[in-house]
């Protein structure tokens, strides 16, 4: 509780409005509350319905979320409410509680003044009223909670009529302020359509010199052009001469490599009739080795010295030959290699001289495209500089007319200024005039908010006391209930007690018209016997007659039954006496002329 007052004295309260002193159970309870302006909310705070004196936010008996704040007319406070629904409120009782505000952070911003549920007080009193519509001297009784709701509905329609006359004063204010910006948004597109026409009058001029440069350049670069051209085509000239001589040197290099190629296939490759001598010269050589052995031999045979010569001198001829051999197969290779290099060489130099002649061809090509571009450029710088003439004359014809017209709205503009000057002061006096009147307006709402609150406040109270004044007539009707529902068992009973006594009455009567029967039976009897001791031996008898014809008399009381029969039978020992003078006659039935209550029926339940 010391954290909680801390941050209350630190931090801005929640303020409840409107707290009853007690509500009744099973209603809804509706708790209205202002956030101050610095107040930061948020969908996590909740309004809990506590005991007083509860020490912690858990110890709640009901809570509820709250709603987004909606602005007040003073702009410094905002204005909520919450319900709590019945089913969820506390039991009636004597205990007290109060609403306490808990932010997201679980402090307490606010606590309301305590409350208690149960029963509510006596009504207050009633308000008497004039009948002013019809001209009668007529007084109206009307509870105050009627008279408190019609007056603020009352005035809830003076305040709906006041808002609808203000949103129509702010809907003229934001009418007219709109026209005052459109006109001020035309003022400045005037003035930044005047600035461009000026800037477009200086872009052409520029535009024309640099056009006028542009023209002076180009013509320079044809000139150029032209010079290059005829050089380009001296070039060309020369470079045939020199591309036919090189096609000379290669058709003379080309015949002389046919010719060398042609001896040294010869040389390398010879035909098949000088392999066939040299294989039969082969051939001969090895039939004279065989001849020289044989000679060889017969001079060994004959000296040995004179074979060691023979051997030496055809060492040194086998010698002498292969070395020419050699010499000669070496000079062949020599020459071939030669011959091949000759040939790589003539053969570098023509792909060179080819090379050259294609590039020298592509040269000319793009020579020629050059030219032909050139040529268009100077075309189109014809075209563009006449249309750059003729451009600038339609700029300077529409520079005229834009500046005369430009002069001529300056007028135009110079005087709808003034107009709208007027018409600014008019305004805005008729703006001062609507803000005075809408603070009176402010001021107006804020009393007839005031007296609603207060309304609101009474017509409470008189809520309150309409819920107590109908739980006491429900629980005086409950209780009227109650006995009209003992009284109706009541009257059940003694509808029972009265069937009852109605079938008692009837049996009494058959008895008695059976007791009459007999006794004028009886009578007859003495009359034609008048002995005495007959008659009371038979007056017995017929009582027990009458008792055994009728067995249904001892279901009655005893007591009654015994009243009955002594009665009776005092009155059967007495009647004998007089029998002659009196004459009984058979009366109605007791049962007809007994008719039910209307109170018996069963439509009177």
């Amino acid at each position: 509780m010391e954290i909680t007052n801390q941050s209350l004295q630190q931090e801005p309260s929640v303020n409840f409005l409107n707290v009853a002193h007690s509500y009744v159970p099973n209603t809804k309870v509706e708790c209205h509350y202002t956030l101050p302006l610095g107040m930061k909310t948020s969908t996590s705070d909740w309004i809990g319905i506590f005991k007083v004196g509860a020490a912690s936010i858990r110890d709640y008996d009901t809570f509820v979320w709250t709603s987004s704040p909606e602005t007040s007319g003073e702009r410094n406070s905002l204005q909520c409410s919450v319900q709590f629904q019945a089913y969820y409120l506390p039991r009636p009782g004597q205990q007290q509680y109060h609403f306490r505000y808990v932010d997201r952070y679980g402090i307490v911003r606010g606590c309301s003044d305590p409350f208690v549920f149960g029963d509510p007080g006596p009504l207050e009193d009633l308000v008497t009223l004039e009948d002013e519509e019809t001209s009668m001297d007529m007084l109206l009784v009307v509870p105050k909670a009627t008279l408190l709701q019609r007056q603020l509905e009352e005035s809830q329609q003076e305040r709906n009529a006041l808002m609808r006359v203000r949103l129509e004063l702010e809907e003229e204010v934001n009418t007219l302020q709109k026209k005052i910006d459109n006109l001020e948004a035309a003022l400045k597109a005037a003035d930044e359509k005047s600035n461009l026409l000026s800037q477009k009058l200086m872009y052409a001029s520029l535009k024309d010199e640099l056009v006028k440069k542009e023209y002076e350049i180009l013509s320079s670069r044809e000139n150029e052009h032209c010079d290059r051209i005829e050089q380009l085509l001296n070039d060309i000239e020369d470079m045939k001469k020199i591309v036919l001589d090189k096609d000379k040197e290669i058709h003379n290099l080309k015949e002389i490599t046919l010719k060398r190629s042609s001896v040294w296939q010869t040389f390398l490759f010879p035909p098949d009739s000088w392999l066939k001598e040299e294989a039969a010269g082969a051939e001969t050589h090895k039939g004279l080795l065989p001849c020289r052995g044989v000679e060889i031999c017969q001079l060994v045979v004959g000296s040995e010295w004179a074979i060691v010569i023979v051997l030496k001198v055809q060492k040194c001829s086998i010698e002498e030959e292969n070395g020419k051999l050699k010499l000669h197969l070496g000079d062949a290779t020599s020459e071939k290699e030669h011959c091949q290099l000759q040939v790589g060489t003539l053969q570098e130099k023509l792909r060179s001289t080819m090379d050259v002649l294609s590039s020298n061809q592509q040269k000319v090509m793009l020579l020629s495209e050059e030219l032909a571009t050139a040529s268009s450029i100077r075309d189109r710088t014809i075209s563009d500089l006449h249309k750059s003439r003729l451009e600038t004359a339609d700029l300077a014809i529409k520079v005229s007319d834009l500046s005369l017209r430009y002069k001529e709205g300056l007028g135009q503009w110079w005087q709808e200024k003034t107009t709208l000057n007027h018409s600014l002061e008019a305004k805005r006096d008729q703006i001062v005039n609507l803000k005075a009147e809408k603070q009176s307006l402010e001021g107006s709402l804020q009393d007839e908010r005031y007296k609603r609150q207060a309304l609101e406040s009474k017509l409470n109270q008189e809520k309150d006391a309409s819920q107590v004044q109908l739980s006491e007539s429900r629980r005086e009707l409950n209780e009227l209930k109650s006995a009209l529902r003992v009284a109706q068992m009541e009257k059940e009973q003694q509808r029972l007690a009265r069937q009852d006594l109605m079938l008692y009455v009837r049996r009494l009567e058959e008895r008695l018209d059976k007791l009459a029967d007999e006794k004028w039976k009886e009578d007859k009897m003495l009359e034609e016997e008048p002995t005495g001791g007959l008659s009371q031996s038979s007056s017995p008898a017929a009582l027990s007659d009458s008792e055994e014809e009728s067995p249904e008399m001892q279901r009655l009381p005893n007591q009654l039954g015994a009243c009955r029969i002594s009665d009776q039978q005092c009155s059967s020992t007495q009647f004998p006496k007089e029998l002659q003078k009196v004459v009984i006659n058979q009366p109605a039935p007791i049962a007809c002329q007994l008719q039910p209550l209307p109170e018996d029926s069963p439509d009177s339940w």
